[in-house]
C-alpha cells in the first residue's frame, strides 16, 4: 500500500543543516498496525507528515497504491489527503467552536456526504465508543482521554486507507491511554486501515504487527 524509496529530508537550525532522515526504505501492505519508536527529535513526526502529505521528503520517492506522490500536484495532493489519510494528534486539536458531533462529522462532510448522512454516521460511531452522553459538549468541556478518543474517532469515520497517529497518547496517564490505545486498534482492524503510530511508550510494541526504530536518521525494523 505505502512504500519509501531512499527517503531523505534535512531541516536548517540557523546556518547549521540537520539530517532528520537518511536513505529510509519501507514497504507496508494494508491491514497492518506499525509502530514507530524513537526519542524525541529523532525523526518520527517529520517521518509521519510525509507519509501524511503534510510535507514533502528533500530526496527519494513516496508511493500511495503503486502512485507516485511525487509526480502529483498540490490540488491531487490535497484530495488524498482528505479522502484516504488520518491523523491523529498527541494534543486533539478539536476545533473549539464546534461541538464533538460536529468534530467527528466534519471529514465527511469535506467528502462531500450530506449533513444528515454525515451526523448520523458520527453519532452511531460516538454512540457505540461511549461518547453518547458528550454528543453536543464542546471540546472544552471534555477531559483529555474523552478528548483524545474523539480525535480518534474523527480521524477514522471516514474509513481511511492509512492512519498516521503521533505520539496519540503523550498527554494521557496509562488508564486513558490505554483506552485510546484500544480504540486505534479496534477501528483500524474494523476498516482494514493501515495504522502507524508513533510513539515513545515501549508498553504498546507488542501490540503492533510490526515495530520500527529511528536512530541516527535511519529506520530500523526491530
Amino acid at each position: 500500500m505505502i512504500e519509501l524509496k531512499d527517503l531523505s529530508h534535512n531541516y536548517k537550525q540557523g546556518n547549521e543543516i540537520i539530517q532528520v532522515l537518511k536513505d529510509v526504505n519501507l514497504k507496508i501492505n494494508s491491514n497492518q498496525t506499525v509502530g514507530l519508536i524513537g526519542p524525541s527529535g529523532s525523526g518520527k513526526s517529520t517521518l509521519l507528515n510525509i507519509l501524511g502529505l503534510i510535507q514533502k521528503p528533500e530526496e527519494g520517492e513516496f508511493k500511495i497504491l503503486e502512485t507516485s506522490t511525487n509526480v502529483l500536484n498540490e490540488i491531487q495532493i490535497t484530495k488524498l489527503r482528505r479522502e484516504k489519510i488520518g491523523y491523529i494528534f498527541q494534543n486533539s486539536q478539536l476545533l473549539e467552536d464546534f461541538n464533538c458531533l460536529e468534530n467527528v462529522a466534519i471529514p465527511l462532510l469535506l467528502n462531500g456526504l450530506s449533513k444528515d448522512e454525515s451526523y448520523s454516521k458520527a453519532k452511531k460511531m460516538m454512540e457505540e465508543f461511549g461518547l453518547k452522553n458528550k454528543l453536543y459538549f464542546k471540546p472544552s468541556l471534555l477531559s483529555g482521554g474523552e478528548s483524545q478518543r474523539v480525535s480518534v474517532l474523527r480521524a477514522l469515520i471516514k474509513q481511511p486507507l492509512i492512519l498516521l497517529a503521533d505520539e496519540p497518547t503523550g498527554s494521557l496517564d496509562h488508564k486513558n491511554g490505554q483506552l485510546v490505545m484500544k480504540y486505534i486498534f479496534e477501528l483500524a482492524q474494523q476498516f482494514k486501515t493501515l495504522c502507524i503510530v508513533a510513539t515513545h511508550n515501549l508498553s504498546f510494541v507488542s501490540n503492533f504487527n510490526i515495530c520500527y526504530k529511528i536512530s541516527n536518521s535511519k529506520l530500523y525494523k526491530l
